[in-house]
């Protein structure tokens, strides 16, 4: 039902993406955290997102009020990054992106900080759920800059909105609908930054979810792979 795949890329010496995705007692939970590039122990801060949105969901009712509860989940993960880093010289300034699915039937919530994604994908179309919290980003919507200028911007990496950086994060939910044939991509920006939109639905539409992140991660490792490379497909 769900793949994941994640590498290290052709620029990186650690690979500081984390992802996980599991089975509850009532749904699902997929995962996708990105250690923020230059600061400490970006690491240890996906991985611990990761574990504490698991731990969380996997101790509670997600689905008595699923946004509620997502949001419940980020701030638990967020505050356990946070107290890490003010607790230990070594970890401080670290901080992690996020993207979470939690999903039952046909419907699925979305939750997400900072730049990694999700997307949407049918036969016919692929729909971005998540909107980046980045400084191109406010410049796009803004109507400052466009989405092409976005991605050669200089400051393109910059994010606005991380965890582990501040004792509070308040994460954006989107909840969608989903029919039986459709895809769920969740991916850090190594990804999106060297594979256009049109190529990843094409793959994904193309081979099953196994061989689609497989190729996925190769392409942007074909195309210079400057970062850590995560995909998760349902």
């Amino acid at each position: 039902m769900i793949h994941g795949r994640t590498d290290v890329g052709q620029k990186r010496d650690l690979n500081e993406d984390s992802f996980a995705f599991e089975k509850l007692k009532k749904g699902y939970v997929m995962i996708v955290s990105d250690g923020m590039g230059g600061h400490n122990a970006g690491e240890v801060a996906s991985a611990m997102a990761v574990e504490k949105i698991r731990e969380f969901c996997e101790t509670q009712d997600m689905f008595s009020n699923p946004e509620m509860m997502l949001r419940k989940a980020v701030s638990y993960a967020n505050e356990a990054i946070y107290n890490a880093s003010v607790e230990n010289a070594k970890m401080h300034g670290m901080g992690a992106t996020l993207v979470v699915a939690l999903g039952y039937g046909k419907n699925i919530y979305i939750a997400n900080v900072g730049d990694s994604r999700a997307y949407h994908i049918t036969k016919e179309s692929m729909t971005q759920v998540t909107q980046d919290h980045s400084y191109v980003y406010e410049l796009v919507k803004s109507g400052l800059i466009t989405p092409e200028e976005a991605k050669i911007h200089p400051r393109r990496n910059e994010i606005t909105k991380a965890l582990g950086i501040a004792p509070e994060v308040y994460p954006d939910i989107f909840p969608i609908q989903v029919q039986r044939t459709d895809k769920l991509l969740l991916c850090t920006d190594g990804l999106t930054e060297v594979v256009s939109e049109q190529e990843i639905f094409e793959t994904v539409n193309r081979l099953n979810r196994q061989t689609a992140c497989d190729t996925l991660v190769r392409r942007a490792n074909e195309n210079g792979g400057p970062d850590n490379i995560t995909v998760v497909l349902m």
